[in-house]
């Protein structure tokens, strides 16, 4: 208790040293997410479960883009000569999309369920592969002034922890019949991306613009041997409001 009063206190006591120069911030973002690489794809199945509730896609890594959102607290600190360092706290929602085409009903052979590819039935519909993240931006950048704008610069690295990931699809026959997904899947590694970011203030009132590239290969977590892979791509827009 004693540790955190003093950190807490100490907190205070650097912000009113540094008042002019530290900022904090907090933003609402949404944008466009998908995946890149040699095993993302725009076409995939959905396979049955031995239950509805394991029923999944069997590669649910899209190049089409899902709409995702979020928001975002952020501090950083801007030197008298322009320079700006700064840790951006996000929380948001990915969402990559891909085309279902086929769906496979579970048969049995002799040795057990298995899916046999001459019973797909065509069906059309979508699979989203949904992630739930905590991500941490630390950044330097550089502050551009035009005329009553601040232009900030952010270059940086995204670190995006994985809370959970779903396979959330739904695709319907030509007889009208509907098979869905919704399968919580094994939450995939720490996800390291490439991050650029702007942002546009007039006084406490700003725009952001952010292009994200991921560095890990998340396809490793459906298919650990393999050398085939998937990265994440992201681009969000949002808005700021600055509050000291």
């Amino acid at each position: 208790m004693k540790k955190t009063l003093l950190t807490f206190f100490s907190f205070l006591l650097l912000t009113q040293l540094y008042a002019q120069n530290i900022e904090l911030s907090v933003q609402a973002n949404s944008g466009l997410f998908h995946y890149s690489g040699s095993s993302a794809t725009s076409t995939s199945a959905i396979y049955q479960g031995s239950t509805p509730q394991q029923n999944y896609t069997n590669n649910p890594y899209g190049i089409k883009n899902g709409f995702s959102y979020g928001g975002d607290i952020q501090a950083q600190y801007v030197s008298k000569s322009g320079f700006v360092t700064g840790l951006q706290a996000s929380y948001e929602i990915l969402r990559s999309k891909v085309n279902i085409n086929y769906y496979y009903p579970l048969t049995f052979t002799l040795f057990g369920p298995n899916s046999i590819a001459n019973t797909a039935t065509p069906v059309k519909g979508q699979t989203f592969l949904q992630d739930q993240d905590i991500d941490l931006n630390p950044y330097i950048g550089y502050r551009l002034l035009v005329g009553e704008i601040k232009l900030d610069i952010m270059p940086g690295i995204d670190l995006g922890f994985d809370m959970n990931s779903y396979d959330k699809g739904k695709a319907t026959d030509n007889q009208g019949n509907i098979y869905q997904t919704n399968l919580k899947l094994l939450s995939p590694p720490t996800d390291v991306r490439l991050k650029l970011g702007v942002a546009a203030t007039y006084k406490r009132f700003g725009i952001t613009a952010a292009y994200l590239h991921g560095l890990t290969n998340l396809y490793k977590n459906i298919n650990v041997n393999g050398s085939d892979e998937a990265h994440s791509e992201l681009l969000s827009f949002g808005v700021t409001y600055r509050i000291f």
